[in-house]
């Protein structure tokens, strides 16, 4: 009875160690953090806390791998990767650019993470150009570059215009957010290993 014990031991201890070698494989060449509420208290820097999101959500599949590459974080975490995605993209090249690329595909939680941080009057001017499209933007690039070449000829120019309102309205310095995050720190905590590619 005694060495059957063992014999159990030994496979078990086998077993936790092929699935130790295993998760270490998983872990190669990754970013480990761990952010607590009391780190997010004391936060300073709004990437600290975007980090992990910002490199593990996915924005150049489809929706349903954007929504399963962001299901071990927080509603609250998605909304705050994707308005960070829709500022750069907007700031670099206008809402057109935004819709061009890739990052179109986060628009619907753009615009809920606008009003859910505060930033009515940005998510009533992107309302607007939503609206452009009936109200509903293609998730696939596809699609929705096939949108945009049926828009009519004044489309660009009212892009224009509402690139003017986020320059007019947002300074750059993440106040909405950092307020929003320390307001709500428990919902965005993290601990896990992700993909950085530095």
């Amino acid at each position: 009875m005694k060495s059957f014990n063992n014999f159990d031991n030994k496979e078990n201890a086998t077993t936790v160690h092929n699935s130790k070698k295993e998760l270490d494989k998983d872990r190669v060449g990754k970013t480990y953090a761990k952010i607590t509420v009391e780190d997010i208290e004391k936060a300073d820097e709004f990437w600290d806390i975007l980090d992990p999101i910002y490199w593990t959500v996915d924005i150049y599949s489809s929706y349903e791998e954007y929504l399963n590459s962001a299901k071990d974080f927080t509603l609250e975490q998605r909304y705050l990767n994707a308005i960070s995605w829709y500022f750069m993209e907007v700031n670099n090249g206008g809402h057109f650019q935004f819709f061009d690329n890739s990052t179109g595909i986060v628009w619907e939680d753009a615009l809920n993470g606008l009003k859910e941080f505060g930033m009515e009057e940005l998510a009533a001017n992107f309302k607007k150009v939503v609206e452009l499209f009936g109200g509903k933007i293609p998730f696939d690039r596809e699609e929705r570059w096939e949108a945009m070449d049926k828009m009519s000829e004044d489309f660009e120019e009212f892009l224009d215009k509402a690139d003017s309102v986020v320059y007019d309205l947002y300074d750059y310095d993440y106040t909405f957010e950092m307020k929003y995050i320390k307001e709500h720190p428990d919902m965005f905590v993290f601990e896990g290993y992700y993909n950085k590619i530095v």
